[in-house]
């Protein structure tokens, strides 16, 4: 697994050009910038969930079905939402709310997914569940990790891809409990991730050299 330090290295070594230019964008455009801390920028973009193959078969094999909660939008076995955010300029913290959701149904049932919240610091991603005539509870729902060949930074814009997202307990046991199985175990992929945003501070409009 890759560690928090690794991911410091990863960024020290293959990005500082690219963290300097964030730095200045956020100088340049106002954001606001504690003494040592990164400073946060803001984005907007998309991200696609795409099931992983193991949870795909497992759908199809039980009759289940993966379906877009507006306004994000399905092709597949993926669903595209989009959101705006924030990502701290050496790639470890910031926060990216996602727009609409996810639904998988099965049986005459059905599990929501929604508010769904990248937390990047944390490595994780949170999200509302909703069970057949259920409140909502809102769980921690999935873990990442990162690594060189999955993530890609301008000054200008963020792009992951193929980016493995793994079931928590806690959502392994919502889709138990809404459905009567889970498509994967916890800890096993349940999608991967594939996302792209621009980051929206007005250094955006600066001509790079």
């Amino acid at each position: 697994m890759t560690s928090r330090y690794q991911d410091v290295k990863i960024i020290n070594s293959k990005k500082r050009l690219v963290i300097l230019s964030l730095a200045a964008a956020a100088a340049l455009g106002g954001t606001a910038m504690a003494a040592g801390a990164s400073p946060e920028l803001p984005l907007r973009g998309s991200g696609t969930f795409c099931l992983a193959p193991d949870a795909a078969r497992t759908l199809t094999t039980q009759n289940m079905s993966l379906e877009a909660i507006a306004p994000a939008t399905a092709a597949d076995n993926c669903v595209t939402l989009p959101g705006t955010g924030t990502l701290s300029a050496d790639l470890l913290g910031g926060d990216i709310p996602l727009e609409g959701g996810m639904r998988f149904t099965g049986a005459g049932h059905q599990l929501d997914v929604s508010n769904v919240h990248i937390h990047v610091g944390k490595r994780s991603t949170s999200a509302d569940i909703v069970q057949t005539a259920s409140a909502a509870k809102n769980v921690d729902f999935l873990h990442y990790t990162l690594s060189p060949s999955t993530v890609s930074v301008t000054p200008r814009t963020v792009n992951a891809a193929s980016i493995p997202l793994n079931l928590t307990t806690p959502g392994a046991v919502a889709f138990t409990d809404a459905l009567g199985s889970s498509p994967v175990k916890a800890g096993e992929p349940l999608f991967t991730f594939d996302g792209r945003a621009e980051f929206t501070t007005p250094f955006n409009d600066v001509t790079m050299p």
